[in-house]
């Protein structure tokens, strides 16, 4: 809804008044007008003023996520147009900003790659891709063994550097906490959907939970600035062990900066 400050003014027009009698009537006294001029024209300053200051604090302000810097942050303004996951994504990656930013193991780490990994990961850009898959699979090896294919939590470009972008698929365990299971055959050809959920997690963090989200942002810096090899969504485990690579060295900031938080909002 737009608010919109008018100045108005009563017009005079209509009908006309009958003319009242013409009298003669003794010159006024310009000291005694002058004073009555005054008077008269203060209550409408002061109207006008009311108005004015009316107009002002009724102006709807936009309203962003708490927490984001937009003026001087076009990433934080760029999430704002992804509504729900934007107020998400943001509040993740100020978190994350906080362990690079600050002297620990975690930011060391990355610098062996990159010397400004804050600054790069400031950069980056997200995207949160519909299409993503929906399902975890499952199916049993020959030695008998469960195993579980969650959806694909997130994308991003190996060394992309600055500027590179992050794909997060909404039924991920960035942003969900289970979904549906497809048993698969284990001879690879057939598919059929159960009823049951499978529970979804980011190493030992369950889906969509802080911790989860952290470590899948760290993991996909990891990639951009080249401090991880290659994976993909297959079953051959290497972005499991990505994910332990980042855990083993930023799993105490981790930590840390998801306690800190919720003191923070006690």
């Amino acid at each position: 809804m737009k608010h919109r400050c008018e100045s108005r003014r009563d017009d005079i027009g209509g009908s006309e008044r009958p003319r009242e009698p013409q009298y003669a009537e003794p010159a006024p006294n310009p000291d005694i007008a002058e004073k009555h001029r005054r008077r008269s024209a203060a209550p409408k300053l002061s109207s006008i003023i009311a108005i004015t200051i009316l107009c002002i604090m009724s102006v709807p302000q936009a309203a962003y996520p708490q927490g984001l810097s937009t003026d001087t942050d076009p990433v934080a303004l760029e999430l704002t147009a992804l509504d729900k996951h934007g107020v998400v994504i943001a509040r993740v990656r100020e978190q994350v900003l906080v362990i690079l930013q600050t002297e620990n193991a975690c930011s060391a780490w990355f610098r062996e790659a990159e010397p400004d990994p804050a600054g790069v990961f400031r950069s980056l850009h997200y995207e949160v891709e519909q299409d993503g898959s929906t399902y975890v699979l499952h199916t049993i090896n020959l030695e008998g063994t469960n195993l579980y294919k969650h959806p694909w939590t997130a994308r991003s470009t190996q060394n992309g550097g600055r500027n590179s972008v992050i794909q997060l698929n909404p039924s991920g365990p960035f942003f969900s906490t289970s979904s549906p299971v497809i048993d698969m055959d284990p001879s690879g050809g057939h598919f059929s959907q159960g009823t049951t959920f499978h529970r979804l997690s980011v190493a030992s963090f369950w889906g969509n939970t802080t911790r989860a989200q952290i470590t899948t942002l760290l993991h996909e810096l990891g990639h951009i600035v080249g401090h991880l090899p290659a994976d993909d969504d297959s079953w051959d485990g290497r972005s499991s062990r990505n994910t332990d690579e980042v855990l083993r060295h930023c799993k105490h900031e981790i930590r840390a900066v998801v306690e800190t938080s919720s003191r923070a909002s006690d």
